[in-house]
Formats: C-alpha cells, structure tokens, sequence
C-alpha cells in the first residue's frame, strides 16, 4: 500500500497545532469518559498523538492506511492496550466495540467508501455502541473558507485526496439508519463532534 503521508508525517501534528491551536484535539476528545473495561476503535487515528494522555486506558483495535503514520501512533501509544493495524477497515467476525472513533477521516473518502465503512462499523459495534465523529463542516466566514479550501488543495497535492469537497456526513449516517444524539461545535461551527447511535431495532 502506497505512503502518501511520509512526506507529510514529520510536520503534520505541529502544522496542525499552527493553524487550528488545541481545537482539534479538543473535539477529538471532548465526548471521551470512563474508557475503564472498553473496547475501542479508533480509524483514520494519525500518529496518535492526540489520544497519548488517555493511552493508560485505551483498549481496541487502532486502524490506519498510512505506514509512516501507524508507525508514530506505535511510539506514542505505547502504554496502551491497542493493536495497530495497516488496511482500510474491515468487520471481522467476534470483534465488537464500545466505541468506534472516527476523527477527521470521513472527509478524505468518496461517498461510496463512507457507506461501506459504516456498514463494516455496524457489524463491529455493540447495539448500544456509539460513533464518535469528528470533523470539519462547512464553514462559516470568509477566513475559514479561504484556509478550508486552501487546505484542500494542499491535501489533494500532497497526500493525493480524493474530495474537492465536503460530504454530507449527516445525510450519509442517517440514511443508513444512524441516529445523532449530542451535537457540540468548534471554531464557530466549522468544527463539529458529535455521537451518532443505531436505534434499536434498526
């Protein structure tokens, strides 16, 4: 599988504390609590960095498509309890989840991969388990839109991304049956996470 962070690896982490301060990592966890007895899935999770302060607690499964990433996330999880993977995502029969956490990884895919990585996750969660989602919506000044599409032509450069635009995660979740319970906003809207569970019976 081809590497299209390694250039991108070394800088990426403090680039992002550059342009966005702690926001980012402050929707990834903002919804985070009792992690004691939990098994979680972490997709799309980077080099880690932003989970290191909870890693003492972390149990699951941590998937990620990048090598020089993946390799990071190795050093800085490693007080945790994860095993770490190298492919997209897929179901395996037995594994099941707490908790699934997908952070600023829906917007490099197509639609078509978005829906079946949900249709992976859904036979991967408890029926009480949850989506924690987190990422970037559209935005809503003049600035964040410059630096947003800005940032999409970087990434599409760069690391070879798909988008040239936003999906519609909402529409996409709940047209496959997911339901959003807590919605909470960053960077006045440009920034969201949320939780997003499969009622029951669906």
């Amino acid at each position: 599988m081809k590497d299209n962070y390694s250039f991108l690896t070394p800088f990426y982490n403090p680039l992002t504390k550059l342009i966005f301060g702690e926001q980012l990592m402050l929707a990834k966890r903002c919804f985070v609590s009792n992690l004691t007895g939990k098994k979680i899935l972490i997709i799309g999770g980077g080099d880690g960095l932003d989970y290191q302060v909870l890693q003492e607690n972390l149990s699951g499964e941590y998937w990620e498509i990048s090598q020089s990433m993946l390799n990071r996330a190795k050093v800085n999880l490693g007080k945790s309890d994860l095993s770490f993977h190298l492919d997209f995502f897929q179901a395996k029969e037995g594994k099941v989840f707490d908790e699934v956490w997908l952070h600023f990884v829906l917007d490099t895919m197509l639609d078509k991969e978005i829906e079946s990585l949900l249709g992976e996750i859904r036979k991967s969660l408890k029926p009480e388990g949850k989506i924690y989602l987190a990422d970037f919506f559209a935005p809503k000044n003049n600035r964040h839109r410059f630096i947003h599409q800005a940032m999409i032509s970087f990434f599409r450069l760069v690391t070879k991304h798909k988008r040239a635009n936003l999906p519609d995660y909402e529409q996409l979740l709940q047209s496959n049956d997911w339901e959003k319970t807590i919605d909470k906003e960053f960077l006045k809207g440009w920034v969201k996470a949320q939780i997003w569970i499969l009622p029951a019976g669906a």
